[in-house]
């Protein structure tokens, strides 16, 4: 399992890293493609929970609201239209199935998946796209910040772990992981910061950025293993090997780049 974690990681990260320097269209595509497969595996969870949303709808949704965080053909698709819709497709959906008896669930599951993946993974378009210069420089500062956090926090817990985290929610995690998962992570964040992020952050941002970074993706991480709890499922899927699903390998990235985008904008512009 780990050497399976290790060639995905060979392969996959020298790509990302690359579409992220690239920028434009190319890396818009990639957040756009994985926020459509993410969607794709949250739907087969609210499946397994007794959901019956439509996946087309679900994935249109959620794409849409990527797509109202970016200007990709002119002009912003407005978030306003992104919400109509997503309020109106579900609804429409569901008055045209006979069975109704689980309409509920399926409605709310489909928004959820909708702003938990689509709203929120959008931001990683906003990051690049919406803060001048610096986006390039804060998305390399939350890749490593949160990927050598992860890898941190699987390893030290796997070595020193005594004490679990949330053994309902996640068995593996432990709190000797966690910790080690975000000086670890901290540590990456600086390296990014001496190299492109010292004219605009300062040392005490970074410092404050690294730690809630480390902290915010713990808590993205543990809110898709809830959701899996849920479901009663280990993995969101199989698409890569040794992880699972793409939704295992970004659920930290979920809540960590709105929180980044938001300390960025109302906290160290303002200083």
């Amino acid at each position: 399992m780990f050497w399976k974690r290790v060639i995905s990681a060979i392969i996959l990260i020298p790509v990302v890293i690359f579409l992220v320097w690239w920028g434009g269209y190319p890396y818009s595509a990639l957040i756009i493609l994985v926020t459509a497969l993410m969607l794709i595996e949250f739907w087969g969870l609210s499946q397994s929970i007794g959901g019956r949303g439509g996946r087309i709808f679900t994935v249109a949704c959620g794409v849409l609201f990527c797509l109202s965080a970016v200007d990709l053909i002119g002009s912003k698709i407005p978030v306003e239209l992104a919400l109509a819709l997503t309020l109106l497709l579900p609804f429409s959906y569901q008055i045209f199935r006979d069975k109704i008896d689980v309409a509920f669930l399926s409605v709310a599951s489909t928004l959820l998946g909708v702003i938990y993946i689509g709203w929120a993974f959008g931001y990683h378009l906003i990051l690049l796209r919406g803060i001048s210069d610096a986006g390039r420089g804060l998305i390399f500062f939350l890749l490593v910040t949160v990927w050598l956090g992860d890898t941190a926090a699987y390893l030290f817990g796997k070595r020193f772990g005594r004490h679990k985290l949330r053994p309902t929610i996640s068995p593996g995690k432990t709190i000797e992981g966690t910790i080690a998962g975000i000086v670890f992570g901290t540590l990456g964040g600086f390296g990014v910061w001496s190299f492109f992020l010292q004219d605009i952050l300062s040392f005490s941002h970074a410092l404050i950025l690294g730690v809630l970074l480390g902290a915010v993706s713990q808590l993205s991480d543990l809110s898709e293993s809830v959701i899996k709890r849920s479901a009663n499922v280990k993995d969101s899927g199989d698409l890569i090997p040794g992880h699972g699903g793409l939704l295992d390998r970004c659920d930290s990235l979920i809540f960590s780049a709105p929180a980044l985008y938001y300390y960025f904008v109302y906290l160290v512009n303002l200083t």
